[in-house]
C-alpha cells in the first residue's frame, strides 16, 4: 500500500473512542496552549494586518477570529488565527519535523468545526489526525528541507490541515487521497527572512491552515491530484535531499505525534531554549550578572548556526526572537525570556547589546548528533574572575523528555492571554476546552474565543 493511501485510510478510520484518556488530555492541553497564544498576541501590530485583510474579503459569518467580535469565513478565520498562533514564537513544536503543528491544525480544525457545528469529540479526533499527518510528513522531509530554505511549518502544514478538515467533513479515504494530493500544491514557505528580515514568516501557520481547508473543499467538489503525493519522485520529496518516507507510515496508529509535542517556555526560536535553560542552571549554582561575564560560547547544531547564530544585531522584534546572542543577553540582563520581555525597549537596551557582543554560537558535535530528534545545547561561561562554568542540556523544559504539566500549561496560557483578554473571559474559554468531549457544538468554543 502506498504511503498516501495508508495515511488516508488512517485518517478516515480514526475514532475518538479508540484514543486513550492520556492522549485526549494531551490534545486538549495543546489546544489550550494554542488558543492562549492566539488570544494574547492578536493585537500585535504585524498580526492585526491579517484581520484587516480577511475583513476586506466577502465573508459568510462562519467562524471566529481570536479577540474579534464578528465572524468571517472558516478559511479566513483559520488564516488569521493560524497567523496569531505562530506570530510570536510561542507555539508548540514537533522536534523531529522541526514544525509547529498547533497554529496550523488547531486553527483549521476549530474554524471548520465551528462552521459545521461539529462536536467537541469530533474536534479532538481531527486535531489528533492533523498532528499525526503534519508531524510524520514533516519528519520525512527533515532536516534537509531547512537547509534548502523551506520552512517546515508551511511545508508540511497543509497536509496536516487537510487531514484535520477532511476528518471533520467526513471525507472517505478515496477523497482524502485527493485532498492530501491537492494540499501538496500548497506546501511552501521559504526562510530568507532569517537572513534579511521581514514579518511574513509569522503568517506561515495561517497560510498552511487556510490551504488545508481549501484543499479539502476542492477534493470534496471532485478535483483530483496525484495519488502518490507522499511517496512519488516529484511529490513532497521535491523539498528535501534526505527524504525518508518510511517514517510516514511506520507505527501509524500506534505511537501518536500529539503525545510527543514540545510546548515552549520562552518566546523565542526553539534553538534558543536549551541554551537558555543552561544559563538558568548555571546561574542557580553560581549567581552572576552581566558584568561578571567575559565570554559565553554556545554549542548547538549546524542549523542553529545558520538560523539563530547569524543575526548578531537584530533590528526588529522578529530578529530579536531569532538571535541567540541577544536572547541569552536578555536572559541574563533581565532575568527572563518570556513573551513580555521581547519589547522595543529591551531590543535597544545598551546593557543587553554590550553583553550580546560577548556571546557566540558554534557547532557542538554531540549536540549536532541529536538533531532534529532533539534540539539541545551546551553553554560555557567564562567569567571575568577567571572562573568557568559549563552546562549541557539535552531536554529543555517543555520537551517530551522534560514536559510541562497541564497546570503549568494553563498558567502559561493565562499569562499570554492576559495581554488581550480579561481573566474572567479567558476562564470561559478554558472551561470550554477542558470539557471539549462533552460539547455538542464547537460554536460554544468559538464564542469564547471571540471574547
Amino acid at each position: 500500500m502506498s504511503a498516501t493511501r495508508a495515511v488516508a485510510d488512517f485518517v478516515a478510520g480514526l475514532r475518538y473512542d479508540d484514543l486513550p484518556p492520556h492522549l485526549v488530555q494531551s490534545t486538549k492541553d495543546h489546544i489550550l496552549d494554542q488558543l492562549g497564544i492566539q488570544v494574547g498576541v492578536s493585537t500585535k501590530p504585524w498580526l492585526k494586518l491579517a484581520v484587516d485583510y480577511v475583513k476586506g474579503q466577502a465573508n459568510h459569518p462562519e467562524a471566529s477570529i481570536a479577540g474579534t467580535p464578528e465572524k468571517v469565513s472558516a478559511e479566513n478565520a483559520a488564516f488569521a488565527n493560524g497567523a496569531f498562533g505562530h506570530g510570536f514564537e510561542m507555539d508548540d513544536v514537533y522536534s523531529p519535523a522541526l514544525a509547529h503543528p498547533g497554529p496550523v491544525v488547531v486553527s483549521a480544525a476549530i474554524a471548520v468545526a465551528e462552521r459545521d457545528r461539529c462536536s467537541g469529540k469530533a474536534l479532538i479526533e481531527a486535531v489528533v489526525a492533523g498532528y499525526e499527518v503534519m508531524g510524520r510528513c514533516g519528519y520525512a522531509l527533515s532536516p534537509s528541507q531547512l537547509y534548502r530554505g523551506f520552512h517546515p511549518t508551511s511545508a508540511a502544514g497543509p497536509l496536516g490541515a487537510v487531514a484535520a478538515v477532511g476528518k471533520l467533513t467526513g471525507l472517505d479515504a478515496d477523497t482524502l487521497v485527493h485532498g492530501l494530493a491537492i494540499s501538496g500544491s500548497f506546501c511552501s514557505g521559504v526562510t530568507e527572512c532569517y537572513k534579511s528580515g521581514g514579518e511574513v514568516k509569522r503568517y506561515h501557520g495561517g497560510i498552511a491552515a487556510a490551504g488545508g481547508i481549501r484543499a479539502a473543499a476542492l477534493a470534496q467538489l471532485g478535483l483530483t491530484g496525484p495519488a502518490t503525493i507522499l511517496e512519488g519522485p516529484l511529490g513532497i520529496r521535491a523539498m528535501s535531499d534526505t527524504f525518508t518516507p518510511d517514517v510516514i507510515t511506520n507505527g501509524l496508529g500506534e505511537r501518536f505525534v500529539v503525545a510527543d509535542i514540545w510546548t515552549k517556555k520562552y518566546a523565542a526560536n526553539g534553538m534558543i531554549h536549551a541554551p537558555a535553560d543552561a544559563v538558568d542552571i548555571i546561574r542557580a549554582r553560581r549567581p552572576f550578572e552581566a558584568d561578571d561575564v567575559a565570554r559565553i560560547a554556545v554549542g548547538s547544531n549546524q542549523h542553529a548556526i545558520n538560523e539563530v547564530g547569524s543575526i548578531r544585531k537584530p533590528h526588529d522584534i522578529f530578529g530579536f526572537q531569532f538571535s541567540m546572542n541577544y536572547a541569552l543577553a536578555l536572559q541574563i540582563v533581565k532575568h527572563g525570556n518570556n513573551f513580555d520581555a521581547y519589547t522595543e525597549e529591551n531590543l535597544n537596551d545598551p546593557d543587553i547589546a554590550a553583553l550580546a557582543e560577548r556571546i557566540f554560537t558554534e557547532t557542538d558535535e554531540e549536540v549536532d548528533s541529536w538533531f532534529p530528534e532533539k534540539i539541545g545545547g551546551r553553554v560555557r561561561i567564562e567569567f571575568a574572575d577567571g572562573g568557568v562554568e559549563e552546562e549541557l542540556v539535552e531536554d529543555c523544559r517543555g520537551t517530551p523528555g522534560n514536559p510541562m504539566s497541564a497546570a503549568e500549561l494553563e498558567t502559561k496560557a493565562r499569562a499570554v492571554a492576559s495581554m488581550s483578554m480579561t481573566e474572567a473571559k479567558f476562564d470561559i474559554l478554558i472551561a470550554a476546552v477542558r470539557s471539549l468531549e462533552t460539547l455538542a457544538d464547537v460554536r460554544e468554543l468559538g464564542d469564547a474565543l471571540r471574547g
